[in-house]
């Protein structure tokens, strides 16, 4: 099974008695309700409901691992840690643990499934796409064996961004609730797992009226990268920004995004949208992602 490496990804672990029941207090998705054959999303967030990081959990006994990037791991573990207090479980960085490698293909699984290996490793499948079901593999660093080419993150994100699937970066860290980068549409939100960070705020977009913002993947074509966190404006609209930039890669030098805009805006036929890079202007090509933005609640509920 051919894979490459992942760096811009990494893991933390949070081991002990107490793991999963600290967990279940901490993250946006039900972690006790999990069964080792699952991979499931999930948010850390403020009390104000901001998302101050995204993961990929892995459950198997008393061991949770978070994959997340790497470029928020240490705020993470931190914010984590100040509150263990009397749990009896730790919090680490364990990027040095283990490595990552990106899946083209995971077919002799099904979606969003993980089979753990002997070696404490493990075989993460994601959501199908035309040309396969993407996903990753983790492995105990002593006995990594992966392409050693670059590639394996742009071609990760990109599985990612083509399944409308975002994730928070350091340069998007406390911008979004979980509903404005679809985290409840794509299985990252338990409605009924019970108290966590900001549960109030995110329980109060879903039943109180109409989440109004979504995240829609776009691309363009310039010469340019787009950093993350980029204003999005709308054409005959210039007294306040359309929106932000969640993620961004570039690929084959084509931009690959995905943007929060409000919906309505996204979905309306002819309107425009584009960036600014100093006097440049870069327009964009919006599309829905694969799953009804207009719905509420998990479409893809953890199976």
């Amino acid at each position: 099974m051919t894979s490459q490496v992942m760096n811009r990804w990494g893991v933390i672990a949070v081991e002990g008695d107490d793991a999963v029941s600290f967990l279940q207090a901490q993250l946006s998705n039900d972690v006790a309700g999990m069964g080792e054959g699952q991979v499931r999303l999930a948010a850390l967030c403020t009390a104000k409901g901001r998302m101050l990081g995204s993961f990929f959990v892995l459950r198997q006994g008393n061991r949770v691992l978070l994959v997340t990037r790497t470029d928020t791991i240490e705020a993470l573990v931190k914010r984590l840690s100040m509150f263990v207090l009397r749990s009896k479980c730790k919090v680490r960085n364990a990027c040095a643990e283990y490595a990552l490698s990106f899946l083209p293909n995971a077919e002799v699984m099904g979606p969003m499934r993980v089979v753990w290996r002997e070696d404490g490793g493990a075989l993460v499948a994601l959501r199908s796409l035309p040309a396969g079901l993407p996903g990753f593999l983790l492995q105990p660093a002593a006995t990594h064996r992966a392409d050693p080419g670059e590639g394996g993150d742009d071609a990760f994100e990109l599985a990612l961004q083509q399944l409308g699937l975002a994730y928070i970066s350091q340069a998007t860290v406390e911008m979004f609730i979980p509903q404005a980068v679809n985290f409840d549409l794509v299985g990252g939100v338990s409605f009924s797992k019970g108290c966590y960070p900001g549960q109030e705020i995110v329980a109060r977009s879903h039943y109180l009226g109409k989440v109004k913002r979504r995240a829609f993947l776009a691309s363009a074509i310039h010469e340019m990268p787009i950093p993350a966190a980029s204003d999005v404006w709308q054409a005959g609209k210039t007294n306040e920004p359309a929106g932000l930039v969640i993620n961004t890669l570039t690929h084959m030098g084509k931009h690959h995004l995905l943007v929060e805009l409000l919906s309505e805006d996204a979905l309306a036929l002819g309107n425009v949208f584009y960036i600014m890079q100093g006097d440049s202007r870069i327009d964009l090509q919006v599309t829905s992602p694969p799953y009804d933005v207009n719905q509420k609640g998990n479409l893809f509920d953890a199976a």
